[in-house]
């Protein structure tokens, strides 16, 4: 196969590339790096046609962020918004996608919301976080819905593998900062040739700030414990266990919000609001070789469940639970070769059930059939995949899906991608796919109908997009530059209307198609051992039917950072600085705020960090967010963090 025989350099720089992380200071041959969610099964990133970005732990540490959308912001097609606070609800959003057009997944396990189809990463600390793969563009033809803007894929900490005696790791971290922040982890790991296990608990609480900015105002905090178990058993030869289990409770802290004020500086309002949210997902899953190595199949089953309660002075005012759970059986053949290992071609086949929940506890003194009893749906898929690697240097993927659901019209998806890799260090790429988001359990049934109506009609949102782009290595491997264009359309995009006489919220399927094309730029050189420099870019054009910008999708944003280590490695300098200009959101001090919008300001913001590795165990480290205390908005109406800054220590055994 032609993965053991590309050169140093180039795995090298596809390294830095991806992860972002610092170069070796010494030309060392890598393992094919993988993108983990590339496809059915894992994908060696030169072989990969599909535009991504990766994240590894090592950039997180050496950053010192706290949570994973400070570490994401940014990145190629990646748009981030969150209001006000650390508590605040965090959206990302891909290639001038919605929120609940990005499919996120941790561990394998998915964690969209079934009430309102995204995922609030103000729960996501980044603690105990190993890798982070951002895949832009439609990948509904392995993932189904909500994958339909891309996906983002979060792998937490494992014990590590043995094949000799008992291995066994424990370690943590603490820091403290303004706001009176205070946060910690601590993880334990035991592995054998029989398996591993992992444990991690971390926790953060911070009283944080004003989000309304008003005069008297009180801070809006938050609090958030977050436990990770992770572990692997090999029963036999060929066949292995594997289980997860993942709980996150939290409390934020937030402000009023006053539609139609007269003026933005009145849109947030202090008032003593606070929401409470658990989340829980469990996963357990077999895993195996057959027929000599050139078949692996895998059985996995996952569940996913929340509680959501918000209160205001004191009193309830709501209270809802969904959940979710799946169960999937995958097997993958060598097509040309006895094992998997040795084969070019293989084929990838996949099956899948998933049935999601949704119920509302609370009835404030109204009830309506959408209010009463548990909100059920159900879906299957079946899904299979090819990839073909061709003279040593052109790899083809391949996908194509088909979801069967019970309440809304079935939907066919698939995606074609090509990875052509030429001796000049020259890698052309492109892909094309089709995607497909189904209305939320909010849009289907609604949540509130004195101000919020569910529509029991609405038609799944499709989208078709393609890209191209190419990768280009320089310098023997110590730089990389990459650029991708692209282009996607989607169709019966899902609005909120305010129809006339009562003026009460409404999702309807808006006529007309919804255009997004942009240009994605990232690089990475090493000008001498001790010092990486990186750099990214967006340029995104997207407009909804009617002709209008879509909201909250900066025009251009980017960041450059450089990352110097010294002292034989063991003391680092960052630093980044990060720009948005061009952007949007809807004018909600505007009597007619369902149409009209408003346009925020441009900034940049800069944050550094250092540490220094003391012993062979502990290591100080500090971050400062904001370094010139820049005011700026993501979200009309909320105030965002002034200069900010952690220290703390971390330590491993």
């Amino acid at each position: 196969m032609r993965h053991s025989k590309i050169s140093s350099a180039l795995l090298s720089s596809a390294a830095v590339l991806a992860a972002g992380g610092a170069l070796a200071q010494e030309p060392t041959r890598l393992a094919p790096i993988v993108v983990e969610a590339g496809g059915l099964t894992p994908v060696p990133v030169q072989d990969y046609g599909r535009a991504h970005s990766v994240v590894t732990a090592e950039q997180i540490e050496a950053e010192g962020v706290t949570y994973v959308t400070d570490i994401i912001r940014g990145l190629p097609g990646v748009a981030v918004s969150r209001t006000g606070a650390d508590s605040g609800l965090t959206q990302v959003r891909l290639r001038g996608a919605e929120g609940n057009h990005t499919l996120v997944l941790i561990d394998g396990v998915e964690v969209n919301a079934p009430e309102s189809g995204d995922f609030d990463f103000s729960a996501l600390l980044a603690a105990d976080v190993e890798r982070i793969e951002v895949l832009r563009g439609p990948q509904s033809s392995l993932y189904g819905s909500n994958a339909m803007g891309g996906v983002i894929s979060i792998t937490t900490k494992k014990a590590a593998a043995t094949t000799v005696g008992t291995s066994t790791s424990i370690g943590g971290s603490l820091l403290g900062g303004t706001d009176e922040t205070l946060a910690g982890d601590l993880f334990a790991r035991v592995s054998s040739a029989a398996g591993g296990l992992s444990l991690s608990v971390a926790r953060r609480v911070s009283d944080g700030f004003d989000v309304s900015d008003s005069a008297g105002g009180r801070n809006d905090g938050d609090e958030n414990t977050t436990v990770n178990l992770r572990g692997d058993l090999n029963v036999l030869e060929n066949v292995t266990l594997n289980g997860g289990f993942r709980y996150m409770d939290r409390r934020g802290e937030f402000d009023g919000f006053a539609f139609g004020a007269a003026t933005t500086a009145g849109l947030v309002f202090e008032q003593d609001n606070f929401r409470d949210r658990q989340e829980l997902f469990g996963q357990l899953g077999a895993e195996g070789a057959f027929l000599g190595g050139r078949v692996e199949a895998r059985l996995d089953g996952t569940y996913f469940a929340t509680e959501d309660r918000n209160r205001s002075a004191g009193a309830l005012t709501s209270d809802t639970s969904a959940g979710r759970w799946t169960i999937s059986a995958q097997s993958t053949f060598a097509l040309d070769a006895p094992t998997l290992d040795a084969a070019d071609h293989r084929l990838t086949v996949l099956g899948e059930y998933q049935e999601e929940r949704f119920e509302n506890n609370f009835l404030p003194g109204f009830a309506t059939p959408a209010f009463l009893g548990e909100q059920n749906r159900e879906l299957f898929g079946l899904a299979a995949e090819y990839r073909g690697s061709f003279f040593d240097a052109l790899d083809l993927q391949a996908a194509v899906r088909q979801d069967f659901n019970d309440t809304f019209d079935d939907a066919t998806t698939f995606s074609a991608s090509a990875s052509y890799f030429a001796p000049t260090g020259t890698r052309p790429h492109a892909s094309v796919g089709t995607g497909v988001t189904n209305p939320t359990f909010f849009e289907q049934f609604g949540f509130d109908p004195g101000n919020f109506v569910g529509n029991p009609n609405l038609e799944p949102e499709k989208s078709f997009g393609w890209d191209v782009g190419v990768e280009q290595t320089f310098w023997d491997g110590r730089a990389i530059f990459d650029v991708t264009y692209f282009q996607q359309t989607l169709d019966d995009e899902i609005n909120t209307t305010f129809p006339a006489p009562a003026f009460i919220a409404t999702p309807i399927n808006t006529p007309g198609n919804s255009d997004r094309q942009g240009v994605e730029v990232s690089a990475a050189v090493q000008p001498i051992p001790s010092l990486t420099l990186r750099g990214s870019y967006t340029w995104l054009d997207a407009e909804d039917s009617n002709g209008l910008r879509e909201v909250r999708r900066p025009r251009h944003e980017g960041k450059v950072s450089g990352e110097f280590r010294f002292l034989e490695g063991r003391a680092m300098l960052f630093a980044q600085a990060r720009f948005v200009a061009d952007n949007v959101d809807t004018d909600f001090s505007s009597p007619a705020f369902g149409g009209s919008q408003t346009k925020l300001d441009d900034y940049v913001v800069v944050d550094v960090s250092a540490s220094y590795r003391a012993t062979e165990t502990v290591e100080i480290f500090g971050r400062v967010e904001n370094l010139f205390d820049t005011d700026y908005v993501e979200v009309d109406g909320y105030a965002t963090k002034g200069i900010t800054g952690y220290a703390g220590l971390r330590a491993r055994f």
